[in-house]
């Protein structure tokens, strides 16, 4: 039995913003394109012999802040993703609520400080990016809407369990 998707969305959303900034990957800037109208094909990646090697060395990350023009153009970005995905849930699970939304919201944005980010950054890139994926999913037909939330569906199957 699967869980609703208001449930599952602060299990997907942390870990997703945060795993992005511990993997050190980068999402892509948001395109202009009101919805993706092919689906995604399935990749496979292979680790770094560097991060294989800490995969398998059981030694914990280092739980430092990131610094640099590169760490602040992730961390702008992982804000903006943060964004994106709280306006996704709420626009495709009407049942998710308020509470959670802001339960969440606030998680990412102390674990953003925790990385060096500032809350300033923080606010102005979650709102604008929770701004634009409203718009696109306003502008987008009911099959792109459904599209989209199937996709977010998708991706909170995947996510692992709360810990906890």
């Amino acid at each position: 039995m699967t869980l609703p998707l208001s449930p599952r969305f602060a299990c997907l959303l942390v870990p997703a913003v945060l795993g992005l900034a511990a993997c050190g990957a980068a999402p892509q800037p948001a395109t202009t394109d009101a919805a993706q109208t092919q689906p995604v094909e399935d990749t496979q990646t292979q680790p770094s012999d560097a991060a294989q090697a800490q995969i398998e060395s059981d030694t914990p990350p280092v739980d430092a802040p990131l610094t640099g023009d590169a760490a602040n153009t992730m961390l702008t970005q992982i804000a903006g993703l943060a964004g994106a995905m709280h306006a996704a849930a709420k626009l495709c699970d009407q049942s998710v609520s308020d509470a959670e939304l802001d339960q969440a919201k606030s998680q990412l944005r102390q674990e953003f400080t925790k990385m060096g980010g500032d809350v300033g950054t923080f606010d102005g890139e979650f709102a604008s990016a929770h701004e634009k994926t409203n718009a696109q999913f306003t502008q987008a037909t009911p099959a792109q809407q459904k599209q989209m939330c199937d996709e977010l569906e998708a991706m909170a199957s995947q996510a692992p369990p709360p810990a906890g």
